[in-house]
């Protein structure tokens, strides 16, 4: 079994290194680790577990998410609330027809305001799945609008968290957590 405190020991200060930002400690963050099932880190290394103590650092400039049940209205909130100001998502409306509510499968119309500037958007309806080209769209916006950050996702399939930083942010994140993913959506 993986030495949980010593893995939180090792990458937690990477976390400040590549630029997130949390004011979790390694105590709490190794005590939320052993508040997991007894058997669930069973047979995992370092690398698989590395994603469980990035979601129990809780940072105030990066949000986890599944995607599942994931609106495009939460999103934009969330993005707004890492942007540290820079951003205002308002006016956000989606727009579903009863049939792709009954289905289950369909698109949706998506509009919002980023900072006063109308934009749309036709999202993928699957269930409740979130629509992840969705964050492409957004950066399209911030690009058009002549923002330098994007919306960078990092993880693995067990989790995503989400960040708002210049794309810089990318390198540095794999050179520290060269197991997990990390990309410009």
């Amino acid at each position: 079994m993986i030495d949980l405190e010593e893995l939180v020991k090792k990458y937690l200060p990477k976390t400040k290194e590549v630029g997130l930002t949390t004011e979790a400690d390694e105590a709490t963050v190794a005590k939320h680790l052993k508040g997991y099932p007894e058997d669930m880190f069973e047979g995992m290394d370092e690398d698989e577990i590395a994603i469980y103590m990035l979601i129990e650092a809780s940072f105030s400039d990066a949000f986890y998410t599944d995607f599942e049940g994931l609106g495009c209205e939460d999103f934009l909130k969330s993005i707004q609330d890492i942007s540290d100001g820079e951003l205002a998502f308002s006016d956000v409306k989606t727009n579903v027809s009863e049939e792709t509510l009954e289905k289950g499968i369909g698109t949706s119309e998506v509009s919002f305001k980023c900072n006063g500037e109308l934009f749309s958007y036709t999202a993928q309806v699957y269930y409740d799945w979130f629509d992840i080209k969705f964050m492409t769209f957004v950066n399209t916006v911030l690009e058009k609008m002549g923002i330098e950050k994007k919306v960078i996702a990092f993880g693995n399939p067990n989790g995503t968290l989400i960040t708002y930083k210049k794309p810089e942010f990318v390198g540095k994140f794999k050179e520290s957590f060269p197991m997990l993913e990390v990309d410009i959506t």
